[in-house]
């Protein structure tokens, strides 16, 4: 029996024959056309391959659910956007190559540029392209895109990558559980296998080369943990441990409705994370109080335009409606910038992740920014909805960006638009500067809401996508603590809103030493609403209180972590006794 440890994307358990999958490069000539007519040939070849992937794309949009069509829309906006496809059409027409080869540089020259970002959401789209390449490859080769379609029968899938829709074209009741050799949190394969509840690790190093198809695999992706050839035993103990998972569900699904309150009467609201019009129904199903983290960044991206002010509030509105009698629609404003998934406004960046992004594009390009700025208000007539804007760095910025507001404001009372005017405005807490001004920022805004991924990254120089160094990265390391807490008491001495959005506020095992750090208001996945609530109800505030000055006092990640193993471990004994 051999172990691999992972990254957990959704909790669970599976043991299971394993399905091999492995992406092999295409093999396919790599000469160059020897003359003008060849290359038309090619250029022709490439277009109507183009026709037809978009053709099974828009099939299996017909077939998918709401978070399915949003991918699918995402990727048909990719297939033909005019940078993408230019490129290859010079690849061909310029430089000789032919249409497969073409593809597979332009699609590489994308990634490369994907995988320089700073931003999660930007990097999630790799796989996208990966996908999008590879069917125009398999329709130029006239090939089968993979052997996925061959899966008859309840398998556990391992694998190098799976694309997006090789994903949606399979039976989700056939799949035991996902393991990938890579992969991140925000990718959209991610995000599919936590809406189909699908036991899911990534980042399982060399799985795909290790395990023979059709071998006993068992995995455990609450620890991160696949077990290659188990033996008996382990076999036995995650086959047990899924049953009784399976029953925790169900109950846990029927407590939806119970308020999240510490068995010494303190009430936590949970909040649920949405990208989109995604997971609205699953949020409200699994007891969401209302949306923390309404990201906004597609309405720049749907099928290659921007949409437009009365569009976004109709949006706006709707979500605002679906949550009315559960609590507010929090929008952050637009968190993108130096890329080319906003058309005509690529800017090339040494260093995007610490550049034109966020409210400092959103005040360069204040013609879009107004436009968002104004759709927000005129659905805040409703009094359920709150904003808030990201990556502010200081005083200095948010003063400028809540006086650019106060104009849009002002336009909209002299055009007699009805709005709130008592809307809460907040910023988000995700730069460090800001932390450590966080006594000042609170002076000037009604909450705060902390985004931990980026602060995280930002805090100990860490990018979280990089495989090389992603044990660097830390939550919890000591200096991330004392800028929460230190974030915490800002907010409460001021009497201003807090709360948390980021990958920590759901994550089991940090959440009691969140609420111990003073965060009270926590906004997560949907997926992880149900076993918060349960996690919050059989814990007490004052122990939570007590992890974290302990945690706050140490000064090593390695003995913070030792603590918190130590605290959640007497917790699952107290909620199994």
């Amino acid at each position: 029996m051999k172990s691999i440890q992972g990254r957990t994307i959704f909790a669970g358990y599976a043991c299971q024959k394993a399905f091999v999958i492995r992406h092999d490069k295409p093999a396919f000539s790599r000469e160059k056309c020897a003359d003008e007519e060849s290359r038309r040939r090619e250029l022709v070849h490439y277009r109507e391959a183009t026709e037809s992937v978009d053709a099974s794309l828009r099939a299996l949009m017909d077939k998918g659910g709401a978070d399915e069509i949003a991918i699918l829309e995402a990727q048909c906006f990719m297939l033909h956007d005019p940078d993408f496809t230019s490129r290859i059409a010079d690849l061909i027409m310029k430089e000789g190559h032919n249409a497969p080869h073409a593809v597979e540089l332009a699609a590489a020259d994308v990634i490369q540029s994907l995988s320089r970002l700073g931003s999660e959401m930007f990097r999630g789209n790799i796989s996208d392209i990966q996908d999008i390449a590879s069917r125009l490859i398999a329709t130029l080769l006239k090939e089968s895109l993979s052997n996925i379609k061959k899966l008859e029968s309840i398998s556990l899938i391992v694998a190098d990558t799976i694309l997006p829709s090789e994903l949606m074209s399979m039976d989700p009741s056939l799949i035991a559980g996902i393991c990938l050799d890579g992969g991140g949190p925000t990718s959209h394969v991610a995000i599919l296998a936590r809406a189909m509840n699908i036991p899911c690790v990534f980042g399982l190093k060399d799985a795909s080369c290790l395990v023979k198809p059709g071998s006993l695999v068992a995995l455990d992706a609450f620890s991160a943990t696949l077990y290659i050839d188990p033996d008996e035993a382990t076999a036995m103990r995650i086959r047990r441990r899924k049953e009784a998972n399976d029953e925790e569900l169900k109950a846990l699904a029927e407590d939806a409705v119970l308020p999240a309150i510490t068995l010494d009467g303190v009430r936590i609201t949970l909040e649920c994370n949405i990208e989109g019009l995604d997971y609205v129904d699953s949020s409200i199903r699994n007891g969401a109080e209302g949306v923390g983290l309404f990201r906004t960044e597609f309405l720049l991206m749907g099928e290659g335009r921007t949409y437009s002010e009365d569009e976004q509030v109709e949006i706006y509105s709707s979500i605002a409606k679906s949550f009315r009698k559960r609590g507010k629609l929090t929008i952050r404003t637009y968190d993108m910038g130096g890329d080319k998934v906003v058309k005509d406004m690529s800017v090339a960046e040494d260093n995007p992740v610490l550049g034109w992004r966020a409210v400092r594009f959103c005040m360069d390009e204040k013609n879009i920014f107004r436009t968002q700025l104004r759709a927000i208000l005129r659905a805040s007539a409703c009094r359920r909805i709150r904003i808030m804007f990201p990556m502010v760095s200081g005083s200095d910025e948010l003063d400028d960006v809540l006086a650019f507001f106060e104009s849009v404001k002002e336009e909209c009372r002299r055009e007699g638009l009805a709005f709130d005017e008592d809307l809460e405005v907040g910023t988000m807490i995700e730069v460090p500067s800001a932390a450590i001004t966080s006594d000042i920022l609170a002076k000037k805004v009604d909450f705060f809401s902390v985004g931990t991924n980026d602060l995280t990254q930002y805090t100990i120089a860490v990018d979280r996508g990089n495989e090389k160094i992603s044990y660097l990265y830390k939550e919890y390391h000591p200096a991330m603590l004392r800028l929460l807490k230190m974030t915490a008491d800002a907010a409460h001495r001021s009497g201003i809103g807090l709360s948390m959005c980021g990958e920590m506020a759901g994550n089991p095992a940090l959440i009691a030493l969140v609420i111990g750090l003073g965060y009270r208001q926590l906004s997560m996945n949907p997926a992880s609403l149900l076993s918060a609530r349960k996690l919050i109800r059989s814990m007490n505030f004052s122990s939570a209180e007590a992890l974290a000055k302990q945690a706050l006092d140490m000064t090593s990640c390695r003995d913070i972590e030792d603590l918190l193993e130590k605290f959640n471990a007497e917790t699952r004994d107290k909620q199994q006794g």
